[in-house]
């Protein structure tokens, strides 16, 4: 035996459900791949200024033990024969000699290589957050409507025992012959 407030429960979670399950895939794809491609666009553009030579390891330093990063001293020439230094932050194992590709930017100095993944990252990191959104917004409106209907729930039981309660206390007899 289900009452009104079981039924109306029942349908607003499942309308709930239905709506979270046809707007995450939409906002999904709508937020995802607007913030790709413009991230994309950035990525292209802060590489377009940038432009990538071989240099020479020159001196290599202590690498920390906290830290994925071993720093050197690079040299390189530009085309007109002028010799650069400079220091470098390498990923990997360096030797001295060994030649390292490194970013200039345009007044020549060395910068952070163009991102790969910094377009697709951001675009999981805010979906994910949209999604999540959504999420708590679904889940808050069925607690909400939940709480209300329990609450409605415990009065009409109130009511009900009342009313079994008179019934119950006249010994069998029913109320409209006392």
């Amino acid at each position: 035996m289900r009452r009104r407030e079981d039924r109306l429960q029942s349908v607003a979670g499942a309308l709930l459900l239905l709506l979270f399950l046809v707007i995450v895939p939409v906002a999904t794809m709508t937020i995802g791949v607007r913030i790709y491609e413009t991230e994309t666009l950035v990525a292209q553009a802060e590489a377009a200024q940038l432009h990538e030579i071989d240099a020479t390891v020159i001196e290599v330093g202590k690498t920390p033990l906290y830290a994925p990063v071993t720093p050197a001293k690079v040299t390189w020439s530009d085309p007109d024969g002028t010799t650069h230094t400079s220091d470098y932050q390498g990923t990997g194992i360096i030797k001295t000699g060994a030649t390292v590709k490194i970013w200039l930017d345009s007044a020549g100095n060395v910068a952070h290589p163009p991102s790969e993944t910094r377009a697709l990252s951001k675009a999981v990191l805010i979906t994910t957050g949209a999604v999540l959104a959504v999420l708590a917004c679904c889940g808050s409106c069925y607690a909400l409507l939940r709480r209300g209907l329990d609450r409605r729930r415990s009065r009409l039981w109130e009511t009900e025992w009342a009313t079994v309660g008179l019934t119950w206390g006249n010994h069998g007899t029913r109320p409209d012959q006392s």
